[in-house]
């Protein structure tokens, strides 16, 4: 019983973005046994985690079949935007890294 009770414990400190952080390691096979169970565990308890994870799985099933071409073009120009802003980020914080390191 204490067993159960400290496995239930585990899945409720973990918060459900956490969960969602785990989700395209979890559909592509790439979780370690241990985090799997809690992850599949946690979706046990979670309507809210198992919601998100059927949204996604239709949101690659969709956008995977959609051809570039097929995009209106300014649906293109915000997707392209929003990446821009995203490496630029990344690019930022990576040189603030090798500055902090270095010195």
């Amino acid at each position: 019983m204490a067993k159960r009770k400290a496995a239930t414990k585990a899945l409720t400190n973990k918060s459900c973005r956490q969960i969602s952080d785990l989700v395209f390691d979890y559909l592509n096979e790439k979780l370690t046994p241990a985090t799997k169970r809690d992850f599949e565990q946690h979706l046990s308890i979670c309507p809210d985690c198992v919601s998100f994870l059927n949204t996604y799985k239709k949101t690659v099933a969709v956008t995977s079949s959609v051809k570039v071409e097929q995009l209106p073009p300014k649906v293109r120009e915000n997707i392209l935007a929003f990446l821009r802003k995203r490496i630029r980020r990344i690019g930022a914080f990576l040189i603030f890294l090798a500055t902090y390191l270095a010195a």
